[in-house]
């Protein structure tokens, strides 16, 4: 029982299985970095975490030397727990969320041809949204960078994030970031975006649902004060569509003089493969809590 614990496998895992996994990894180190996964899954709850009191102050603590690896993990991610998207204040449901259409046009049929999906677009926004402010939005990864993009006929804007933001975690703060900047008030809105991913994941949001997508809930809920109607589109990516186009094209043309929001996905530190292969090599003992 206490291997399955400190591996974080299920009660019925087979006991040969239990062994040669054992034997694979150092436990001391495995131990750790679950521990380390636990804190920061719990940071990004915020107060939503029962490691939180009544006052939004954490009733748990870490001794020094397990603080003091936290703190140099996030340091070598030139970052801070500060940053860490977390919970809103108030949770939403997907009936608080706007108008999201993910196949209801037949421009978001990707077995059309690029020119017909343009054309399709174009007849649907001049039908429907034909009193809409359009803003279109994008994110790029490379090597280089990691950026958001956001376009509309008023304005625009680019942004570095932090590289290790997924392109999913990018494309969610790229609408999150439109609706604070591009946004106009007492009109309808109309955000396109080729993330299909995203669009999907808000229409179901869960209290499971990243917390990017919380983010971007609680973003729409607040500009739903300002706004008759607020409708987010898929638009199939490379098919044409000049708002796609451009804010493709903008989000690739980021350089290190762009301005950088240091945002970041408590997801994205979990999962990645770099985040903690620094700091849980020793065979120190494991993380302990007081």
């Amino acid at each position: 029982m206490a291997l399955r614990v400190a591996l974080g496998l299920p009660k019925w895992t087979p006991n040969i299985v239990l062994m040669k996994i054992a034997g694979q990894e150092v436990l001391s180190e495995k131990i750790k970095r679950l521990a380390a996964q636990f804190f920061i899954r719990q940071l990004a709850n915020g107060t939503q975490s029962p490691i939180y009191d009544q006052n939004c102050r954490p009733s748990i603590k870490l001794i020094k030397k397990d603080e003091v690896l936290m703190a140099n993990l996030f340091a070598d991610l030139d970052t801070s727990t500060d940053h860490i998207i977390s919970f809103p204040y108030t949770l939403f449901s997907r009936n608080n969320v706007c108008e999201i259409h993910l196949s209801d046009f037949s421009f978001q049929n990707k077995d059309h041809p690029v020119f017909l999906i343009k054309d399709l677009f174009e007849e649907a926004v001049s039908k429907e949204f034909y009193d809409y402010h359009i803003i279109a939005t994008d994110a790029s990864k490379s090597r280089s960078f990691t950026s958001i993009a956001g376009i509309s006929n008023l304005q625009s804007f680019v942004y570095r994030i932090h590289p290790i933001n997924s392109i999913f975690t990018a494309e969610a703060l790229a609408i999150c970031q439109a609706l604070d900047e591009l946004s106009v008030t007492d009109k309808n809105l109309l955000l396109l975006t080729d993330s299909y991913s995203v669009l999907q994941a808000l229409k179901c949001l869960t209290i499971k649902s990243p917390k990017v997508i919380h983010r971007l809930a609680g973003k729409i809920f607040v500009r739903k004060n300002f706004n008759q109607k607020i409708c987010l589109v898929w638009t199939p990516g490379h098919s044409l569509i000049h708002w796609n186009e451009k804010a493709d094209l903008l989000a690739k043309t980021v350089t290190e003089s762009h301005p950088f929001i240091e945002w970041i996905a408590s997801e994205d530190i979990i999962f990645s493969p770099f985040s903690f292969s620094n700091h849980f090599s020793s065979k120190n003992e494991s993380f302990l809590s007081k």
